[in-house]
């Protein structure tokens, strides 16, 4: 089976007063398996699903800025 690959390109993008202002049907999208680019003057962030492919990035960014060592 092959993965589909997250293009961010094609991602639906909201600002952050817009994802809060929507906040409770744009939560129930992702979860549902959408994922959106939120847009800041800080930066951006995705909201994506919670998957087996996303815990691996996060145990890989953890393992790898382990502050604790």
């Amino acid at each position: 089976m092959t993965k589909k690959l997250l293009n961010i390109d094609q991602l639906q993008s909201f600002t952050v007063e817009e994802f809060q202002e929507d906040f409770d049907n744009l939560m129930d999208r992702v979860e549902k398996g959408e994922s959106f680019v939120i847009t800041s003057e800080y930066g951006n962030a995705v909201m994506v699903p919670y998957s087996e492919e996303v815990q691996e990035l996060i145990r890989i960014h953890t393992d790898l800025n382990d502050d604790a060592s």
